[in-house]
């Protein structure tokens, strides 16, 4: 028995001992550091000096940050009632059998593909105010009045990137509800049918409360890619113009890497890691109950 169990152990420790040691490389003590660092006054080369608590209280007394975690807030929000709603409202088209349905799955699935970097680019030659094809299409159907310098200005700014943000995963989700809609027995769906149900009723009553688990999936990951998301910002505004479209991540890069404040930097990431975390604890029992009384 002693020799099974430590055969079992070590054949476990073979087949998941990579992933762990990985995952602990590029995660675990990444995390472990920057808790640490936040406790130091550090610009990567001088000796670190210890300063307790003051980063966190800079980061308190830091308008900013709040501002920054109210665009993340906001990001988060318009990506929830943008991007579920619509992935699910298209895959459900799919579902039914439409002619193309693998053409449109691969046309949908294309910005997911593409890199954030080549998105933020073409994106900002959409929204140039100059020779721009929003504000080009705006003047050719006699709109001139609602062109503007979209990036540049602080009240379109975080709207024209969360638009952006929001459009570019829509067909990861479509490809994840599809695919859950599709393991949805047949006979189920027959019964429902005979039994005189809408295909409304089915959807609600059947077809939804079946993929639950894969929408609280989709829900929490959309939450918590939204709260860390930094690259398409950085690249079309880099937090600008006035920290207007400013977000946590990309708050925490100006300071480590621009500032070169490590110290400070770790402190804004730690309280992301906490807030993010802690949020998707939360949604996660919100969600648990909502499975539960369906």
């Amino acid at each position: 028995m002693r020799e099974r169990g430590l055969y079992r152990w070590s054949s476990m420790f073979v087949f998941m001992g990579p992933a762990i040691i990985i995952f602990s490389l590029f995660v675990v003590i990444p995390i472990i550091m920057s808790i640490f660092y936040s406790f130091f006054e550090w610009d990567a080369i001088s000796p670190r000096i210890y300063t307790g608590l003051d980063n966190y209280v800079q980061l308190i007394q830091d308008p900013i940050v709040w501002k920054a975690l109210k665009n993340s807030i906001l990001l988060t929000v318009f990506a929830l009632i943008i991007q579920l709603p619509v992935g699910l409202f298209l895959a459900v088209l799919l579902s039914y059998g439409l002619k193309g349905s693998n053409l449109f799955k691969t046309v949908y699935f294309i910005p997911v593909m593409l890199s954030t970097a080549v998105l933020g680019i073409l994106w900002g030659q959409i929204y140039d105010p100059n020779f721009g094809l929003l504000n080009h299409f705006l003047m050719q159907i006699g709109l001139e009045k609602w062109t503007q310098v979209w990036l540049g200005d602080p009240n379109y700014a975080l709207g024209s990137v969360i638009t952006v943000v929001a459009w570019q995963y829509i067909g990861f989700y479509v490809v994840v509800y599809f695919s859950a809609l599709q393991n949805v027995p047949d006979e189920v769906l027959e019964s429902a049918r005979i039994e005189g149900a809408s295909e409304w009723k089915i959807l609600l009553q059947i077809r939804i409360p079946l993929i639950w688990h894969v929408i609280t999936f989709t829900v929490l990951n959309c939450v918590v890619n939204s709260l860390k998301y930094f690259d398409l910002i950085w690249i079309m505004t880099q937090g600008g113009p006035n920290n207007e479209s400013e977000v946590i991540a990309s708050y925490m890069m100006k300071n480590a890497f621009t500032l070169f404040d490590y110290g400070y930097g770790s402190t804004i990431s730690t309280f992301l890691f906490v807030f993010g975390l802690t949020v998707a604890l939360l949604l996660s029992r919100l969600l648990k109950r909502e499975a539960i009384t369906y």
